[in-house]
């Protein structure tokens, strides 16, 4: 790839926004109130900070196509590699139809056809389509992925961003009454019970998404310089937006658990009729959010893929790692679509979109934290093991450098052993896909290494 073809900085930030930053989790992050602020707040001290440092150092440091894949296997080899990429793109097939789901219903609401949103089959079905839409551009190649982000990114989630943060401050000013009680006594949490600290770890997962600009790293300008101010740019939008976005939605509407999948458009609607106005802001939000996920979609679809294939050369068969006249490895992308397809076919079976959601949502955060064991882990060997090696990007300080990736480590496994958890209204048809997920694949994972493994050693022979 010409470098005139290469992701620069603003491209970067562009992709890594669109990946990352999730307006439906300020939707689930006010459920819980006005101490949300704190939680947001902690979520990026104790996960986003670390993981975005360790993530600049590692990216920078060995800028090769394939991230944390390729991180993993120079610390302790091709098996923890491969794991480590099996579970980043297994975890994504729930992940998707989450997002897939949610797209749907914006969809819904940008045409002003809301009762789609109701029904289960409808948005399995829609979403099926759009899935295979954007999976077949994404095989254009990294560069269509920037182009989608390019316009989502900025239309798709900055403009909805300023919209609710803006009219939550219009509201305020125009002597609207709070629909939340910000006091400094409901801001701080009172007690620090287990829902709480499951809370938290859901919030962490709403800043996830900052690994995978590692994968890509061959395809950027200049990434000793690029990546650090590419993740510094998209940590101070992020956060801001995020916790800003979260206080001017409270102002204006409160919400439960059940209604997360439209809550932003319960939002949209109680603006457009308490200042009469003469558009509908939920349409806008609609087209807008669609705009997001589509971009954010390409971006994802793309990544996961290539770890795998990057780290599993020798292990899975030949005509499935085979690249297109893109480099896009084609058949991985293809399986990995009608994969999604029949979970998404088996979601519309839950009573409610809203609940197929959220059952999803958790599905896919145990399986999405065990990859970062393994990141975390190789950054810590690495830079114990190669300390001469030069780091355009790094913490400086040793001790410091450490500390922080034990903070990182500490709050990744406590998450995954909080979603081991179930919560009281949890339902065992709900629980057992949760940890029975990743126990299945993780087998399928290693019987697949061993008997690539064995092949490879036959072929020696």
């Amino acid at each position: 790839m010409g470098q005139s073809k290469k992701l620069g900085v603003l491209a970067l930030s562009f992709l890594s926004i669109n990946s990352i930053l999730g307006l439906r989790n300020i939707a689930f992050a006010s459920t819980i109130g006005p101490s949300a602020m704190f939680y947001w707040i902690i979520a990026a001290i104790i996960y986003f900070i670390p993981l975005g440092l360790i993530v600049a150092e590692l990216s920078t440091t060995y800028p090769n196509q394939g991230g944390m894949g390729v991180w993993v296997r120079k610390a302790f080899g091709e098996k923890a590699s491969f794991l480590c990429s099996w579970f980043f793109w297994i975890a994504n097939f729930t992940y998707y139809p989450s997002l897939l789901l949610t797209t749907t219903i914006a969809i819904a609401y940008g045409i002003n056809q809301p009762g789609i949103a109701n029904n289960p089959m409808k948005t399995a079905i829609i979403s099926s389509i759009i899935f295979w839409i954007v999976t077949l551009l994404t095989l254009k190649g990294t560069k269509m992925s920037g182009r989608l982000a390019s316009i989502g990114a900025p239309l798709g989630v900055l403009v909805p961003a300023i919209l609710i943060f803006g009219f939550g401050i219009y509201s305020m000013l125009s002597g609207e009454t709070s629909a939340t009680n910000f006091t400094s006594e409901t801001i701080m949490p009172n007690n620090l019970s287990f829902g709480a600290i499951m809370f938290l770890s859901t919030l962490m997962f709403g800043f996830s998404g900052a690994e995978m600009l590692g994968t890509i790293a061959g395809n950027v300008k200049n990434p000793q310089k690029t990546f650090p101010r590419a993740i510094l740019i998209t940590s101070i939008i992020i956060a801001t937006v995020y916790i800003l976005a979260t206080i001017a939605f409270q102002f204006v509407i409160t919400i439960s658990s059940d209604q997360t999948a439209t809550a932003l458009y319960l939002f949209a609607d109680k603006i457009t009729n308490q200042f009469g106005l003469s558009f509908s802001l939920s349409q806008i939000l609609g087209i807008c959010f669609v705009l997001a996920f589509v971009g954010s979609l390409s971006f994802l679809i793309l990544n996961p893929s290539v770890m795998i294939a990057e780290s599993a050369k020798e292990v899975l068969s030949k005509n499935l790692l085979k690249k297109n006249k893109d480099g896009m490895p084609a058949t991985l992308v293809k399986g990995q679509a009608i994969a999604v397809t029949l979970i998404l076919l088996l979601s519309a079976f839950v009573p409610s979109v809203s609940s197929a959601l959220n059952m999803l949502i958790l599905m896919s955060t145990l399986a999405f934290f065990i990859p970062y064991v393994f990141l975390i882990s190789a950054y810590i060997k690495l830079r114990m093991t190669e300390k001469n090696i030069e780091r355009p990007f790094k913490i400086k300080n040793n001790k410091i450098a450490i500390t922080v990736a034990l903070v990182g480590m500490l709050s990744v496994v406590g998450t995954i052993l909080l979603t081991l958890i179930p919560a009281p209204s949890t339902t065992l048809l709900e629980y057992l896909p949760i940890v029975l997920g990743p126990v299945l694949f993780g087998c399928i994972g290693f019987i697949l290494y061993r008997n690539g493994n064995l092949a490879k050693n036959k072929n020696k022979n």
